[in-house]
């Protein structure tokens, strides 16, 4: 359990203190452990099944940081032919490519290719259809 503790005035105690002190800590800001810059943070939803192998799923929120310097191993975000695309940026035999389930490519092919940003986290809606309802049928969706 992530447990997220706020910063508070020192208080001076006179007499007995309570023995529920112990446990007063503020609530968990997501954005603290997902997003370091707010600026250059973007957010993604992924479609389809290219990045499967990569631990992405069709639906998967990506968490994009622009503001990162790309290196092999990192997923992207790639504009390629007018189009978002998540791959996987790699260096094979020192030359650039992007790899996703559908094949690589090379940096010679990547002329028209720019990487947007680099992809740090992935939300991943846990919910079953079932559960899927009234002001839970948007959960992890944008």
């Amino acid at each position: 359990m992530i447990r997220s503790f706020e910063k508070r005035a020192e208080q001076k105690i006179s007499g007995f203190q309570s023995p529920a002190a112990d446990y007063l800590e503020g609530r968990l800001d997501i954005t603290e452990k997902l997003v370091v810059d707010p600026h250059t943070t973007f957010y993604f939803k992924m479609e389809g099944d290219a990045m499967r192998s990569f631990g992405i799923d069709a639906g998967d929120i990506l968490v994009v940081d622009r503001s990162l310097k790309v290196c092999a191993g990192a997923v992207v975000i790639a504009f390629i032919s007018g189009c978002f695309s998540c791959r996987m940026y790699m260096v094979i035999g020192g030359e650039a490519a992007l790899r996703n389930d559908n094949g690589d490519m090379l940096e010679k092919e990547m002329s028209e290719i720019s990487i947007w940003g680099v992809v740090t986290a992935i939300c991943r809606g846990m919910l079953p259809a079932g559960l899927k309802q009234g002001r839970y049928r948007d959960v992890c969706t944008l």
